[in-house]
C-alpha cells in the first residue's frame, strides 16, 4: 500500500505552531528584551541556520534552557517565529527594516530576501534615502542600486526631505555624479549639496571642495551660485576644481512635448499599450509607454511635469480598479501610488498647489478625495454638489478647481474647502474639454455625433466676473476637437471626417488654429507638420482626443511602432474572441499602423475661406 496524505505536512505545521502557542513539548526559550518565546529547538534549527549551528556545536546555549537573544526587537523575534512556524510573513511596514535586520542575524534568508524586494517595491521620496542608507550597511548591492536609481529619478523631490541630510557624504557625492539625475538643471544640484552642507556646517564645511568635483560648471546658469561656492569655500584654502564633464544630465535634456491620449485607443481596439508623444521642435513622434488593460483614466501633469494616471477598469473581465500610478520618466514606466479609496472611471483628474485632486467617476459621480505626493496618502473632501451623470472636465486656476458640464458648472474653493456653484457655459456642452490660458478658461465642446453639422464656438470664462463669452470672431465646423497649450500658446485642433463612397472608408482633414490673445481671436495656420503631429489618421479614426502637455524625456521614449510581440502572442484565443468577436475582419483597426501616416502640409484638403493672415471667420 502506497497512500498520501496530501495535507498532513500543512497539519504538522499548524499543530507545532498550537503546541508553541500553549507551550507544549518546548524544550527551548528564547528571551528577547524581557519577553519569553518558548520554542522547539528542531523548528528553529529547520529554518535557521544560526540556531542550527547554536545547538549543534559544543557551545554552553546547546544545552540551555533559555538562551537570551541580543540586537533582535520583541516585535522582530515574534515575526520571526510565526513565519518559522507558520511559512508566512507578515510584519508592518515600519517594521521591515528591523525585521530584515534579525533576519540577517540569525541567517533566515528567504525573511532577508523578501523584506529587501518590499523595500525595493515600496520606494517613496520620504524613504527612499534611509533605505539606501540602510541598504549600504547590510552591504546588499540590489537594494543600493535600487534606491540610487529611484533618488535619480525622483532628485528634485528627494533633496527636500528631512532623510537627504543625513547621508554620508560618499553616498552623496555617488548619488551627484550620476549621469541620470533627472532635474532640469545643474544649479539644482548644486542648491541640493549647499543643503546638505548647511545642515552641518561645522563639520561638513571642509566636504565642500570635495562637493565641487561633482558640479558641471559649464551648466551652471547662477553666478550667484558659483560666488556663494567659493566664499564658503575661503575658510578651507581650498581651490576649487569642478567636474571636467561636458555632458548633459538626463533630466536636463527634457523638451516640451504634447501627449495625446484617447480612452478607446488602449482598451479593446488594440494590443497597443503607448500613447502618441509629439515634440513639436524637432517634428518627432515619440510613445509614452501606458499600464497595461487600460480602459477608463485620467492622466494629469504637475508643475514638475510629473505625470499621474489614475482610473481605468478591466472590462474583459468585468473587475473595477482603484488603480493610481506615477510615471517613472527615466524608465518610461509607470510605478503604483497608493490606490484610491474607491473606484474611479472618467474621472477629473487635476494638479493643484501641490495637491492631485480626483473629482467623480464613481459610482455615485460626486465623490472627490486628494492625493498628497509627498506621504502618497489620499484624503476624502466635500462631494459635488449635483452628480456628475454627463461628461465633463475639470481644470485648476489660482485656487480653485472648475468642473463644467451639462448639468451646471461649479468651483471647488481649495482654501475654503467647499464647493460654490458659478455661471453656466452659454451652450450647454455634451462633451466638454477645457484649458486654462493667461487667467481665463477656455472650453469647447469638443465631439459631435456623426448626424450633427452644426458649427460650435470656444467659450472663455472670466472668474473674476463669474461669467461665459464666445470667445473668437467664428464658429467651427468640426467632428472632433482638441484644445492644447505649447510654450506660451494656446492652440484648437480641429478633425472634420468625410465618408469616400468610391474607396469606402473615412478621410480626415485636420486643421489647427491659433489664439491671438490681444484681439480675443482664432488665427488659421498652414502648418507644414511640425505643429500637428504626423498622426492624421490615428487623429481622425476616433472620438475626441485630449493633449496634455509636458516637458519629457525624448531619449527615454519608446518610438511609434513599438509593440511587445510576445505578450500579443501570450493571449488566449478566447480572449481575443471575448474582446474582437463582435467586429468584422474588416472594421478591425491596427492603431499601430496609423500612427505611422505623415502628413506633408495639413490644408491640402482646406476650402476656401481660411487666411493665415487673418483670424477664421
Amino acid at each position: 500500500m502506497n497512500v498520501k496524505k496530501p495535507d498532513h505536512p500543512t497539519q504538522v505545521l499548524h499543530e507545532l505552531n498550537t503546541m508553541r502557542e500553549r507551550a507544549e513539548l518546548t524544550d527551548v526559550v528564547l528571551e528577547v528584551e524581557g519577553r519569553s518565546f518558548p520554542c522547539h529547538r528542531a523548528v528553529l534549527a529547520l529554518c535557521s541556520p544560526y540556531f542550527h549551528g547554536m545547538f549543534t556545536s559544543g557551545y554552553a546555549e546547546a544545552k540551555q534552557e533559555r538562551i537570551n537573544i541580543q540586537e533582535v526587537s520583541q516585535v522582530a523575534m515574534a515575526t520571526i517565529l510565526d513565519y518559522a512556524y507558520t511559512g508566512c510573513l507578515q510584519t508592518e511596514p515600519d517594521q521591515v527594516q528591523a525585521v530584515m535586520s534579525a533576519a540577517r542575524l540569525l541567517q533566515v534568508d528567504f525573511i532577508c530576501h523578501n523584506a529587501a524586494v518590499y523595500m525595493k517595491d515600496h520606494l517613496d521620496v520620504s524613504n527612499c534615502a534611509d533605505v539606501l542608507m540602510y541598504a549600504d550597511m547590510l552591504a546588499n548591492s540590489d537594494l543600493v542600486k535600487a534606491s540610487e536609481e529611484y533618488i535619480a529619478s525622483r532628485f528634485q523631490q528627494v533633496v527636500l526631505q528631512p532623510s537627504f541630510l543625513q547621508l554620508p557624504l560618499f553616498l552623496l557625492q555617488s548619488l551627484l555624479n550620476r549621469e541620470d539625475l533627472m532635474t532640469s538643471s545643474e544649479d539644482n544640484i548644486v542648491q541640493a549639496a549647499l543643503r546638505w552642507v548647511d545642515f552641518n556646517q561645522e563639520e561638513r564645511l571642509q566636504h565642500l571642495p570635495a562637493l565641487c568635483g561633482c558640479f558641471r560648471r559649464s551648466f551652471i546658469s547662477s553666478d550667484q551660485l558659483v560666488v556663494e561656492l567659493e566664499r564658503k569655500c575661503q575658510p578651507t584654502d581650498c581651490k576649487l576644481v569642478y567636474s571636467d564633464s561636458t555632458t548633459q544630465r538626463l533630466g536636463q535634456t527634457r523638451t516640451e512635448m504634447q501627449i495625446f491620449l484617447r480612452e478607446e485607443n488602449y482598451s479593446f481596439l488594440t494590443y497597443l499599450r503607448s500613447a502618441p508623444c509629439y515634440d513639436p521642435s524637432t517634428g518627432r513622434l515619440h510613445a509614452i509607454e501606458l499600464p497595461p488593460q487600460l480602459d477608463y483614466f485620467s492622466v494629469t501633469a504637475t508643475a514638475r511635469d510629473e505625470l499621474y494616471l489614475a482610473g481605468g477598469i478591466f472590462r474583459w473581465i468585468k473587475k473595477p480598479s482603484h488603480v493610481f500610478y506615477q510615471y517613472n520618466h527615466r524608465m518610461n514606466t509607470w510605478e503604483e501610488r497608493c490606490g484610491m479609496s474607491i473606484p474611479r472611471a472618467r474621472c477629473g483628474l487635476v494638479y493643484l498647489k501641490g495637491y492631485i485632486y480626483a473629482i467623480g467617476g464613481d459610482a455615485t459621480k460626486e465623490t472627490v478625495e486628494r492625493y498628497n505626493p509627498s506621504c502618497d496618502e489620499w484624503t476624502s473632501l466635500p462631494p459635488i454638489p449635483c452628480p456628475m451623470i454627463s461628461d465633463f472636465c475639470a481644470v485648476g486656476l489660482n485656487d480653485s478647481i472648475y468642473l463644467i458640464s451639462k448639468e451646471g458648472c461649479y468651483c471647488f474653493s481649495i482654501t475654503e474647502n467647499k464647493w460654490n456653484k458659478i455661471a453656466d457655459m452659454i451652450q450647454p456642452p455634451l462633451h466638454p474639454q477645457a484649458v486654462t490660458y493667461q487667467g481665463s478658461i477656455y472650453c469647447v465642446d469638443c465631439e459631435k455625433d456623426w448626424r450633427d453639422s452644426s458649427s460650435t464656438c470656444v467659450e472663455k470664462y472670466n472668474p473674476t466676473e463669474d461669467e461665459w463669452k464666445w470667445s473668437g470672431n467664428g464658429s467651427f465646423t468640426f467632428d472632433s476637437a482638441t484644445l492644447m497649450k505649447y510654450g506660451d500658446t494656446m492652440y484648437l485642433l480641429t478633425v472634420i471626417k468625410r465618408w469616400n463612397l468610391l474607396e469606402r472608408e473615412n478621410h480626415a482633414t485636420i486643421c489647427i488654429f491659433q489664439y491671438q490673445p490681444e484681439t480675443d481671436s482664432w488665427l488659421y495656420l498652414k502648418d507644414k507638420g511640425r505643429l500637428v503631429p504626423p498622426m492624421l489618421e490615428w487623429l481622425g479614426s476616433g472620438s475626441s482626443t485630449d493633449c496634455l502637455t509636458a516637458k519629457m524625456i525624448p531619449t527615454c521614449l519608446g518610438h511609434v511602432g513599438d509593440s511587445d510581440e510576445d505578450e500579443q502572442e501570450d493571449f488566449e484565443e478566447e480572449e481575443e474572441e471575448e474582446m474582437y468577436g463582435h467586429f468584422s475582419h474588416d472594421e478591425y483597426v491596427d492603431e499601430n499602423a496609423l500612427w505611422r501616416y505623415s502628413i506633408s502640409d495639413v490644408d491640402s484638403d482646406n476650402k476656401d475661406g481660411y487666411d493665415d493672415e487673418e483670424g477664421y471667420e
